[in-house]
């Protein structure tokens, strides 16, 4: 079955999340260029399952998933202007459905951009490296994935 396809206009709090975005990935992206210039040659880029670091590269190979996160986060922001295209696990069929929809890609953008600065942190800004940063942003992700899921379900 295909969804129905709804219009969005701009919105004042659509532009909210675009300029935060925008000045929060400047500020992201000046941070990890920072950490870049003053990491040693080479550096923890995998743990195993207890936490423990296993492989080592250069502190460059962290811009990859860096800016596949920074680029995936300007998408939602995007998808936020198509909400047919947004992927939930409840069937959205209310305005408000389709609201808390919106605004969830919205604020899982932003989340995104966090998990983009724990990345380079969790091995570059610490004494030792841990993983923690990493999984703390990506709980934090989940935890909005499922605080808006039970909210638009609820919205029905």
């Amino acid at each position: 079955m295909e969804k129905k396809k709804i219009k969005v206009n701009r919105t004042k709090e659509g532009t909210v999340f675009e300029i935060a975005f925008a000045m929060l990935a400047v500020i992201v992206w000046a941070l990890i260029i920072w950490m870049l210039c003053k990491a040693p040659d080479v550096v923890a880029t995998h743990f195993d399952g207890r936490g423990h670091p296993n492989g080592y590269g250069s502190p460059w190979g962290l811009v990859i998933p860096c800016v596949i996160t920074t680029v995936v986060g300007a998408g939602l922001l995007l998808v936020a202007y198509h909400p047919h295209l947004i992927n939930m696990p409840v069937e959205m069929k209310t305005p408000r459905q389709y609201e808390l929809g919106i605004r969830s890609t919205r604020v899982a953008a932003l989340t995104l951009l966090l998990l983009t600065l724990s990345i380079p942190c969790s091995l570059l800004l610490f004494e030792s490296p841990s993983p923690w940063p990493v999984l703390g942003t990506v709980g934090l992700l989940l935890a909005v994935a499922v605080y808006y899921s039970i909210r638009i379900y609820r919205a029905r």
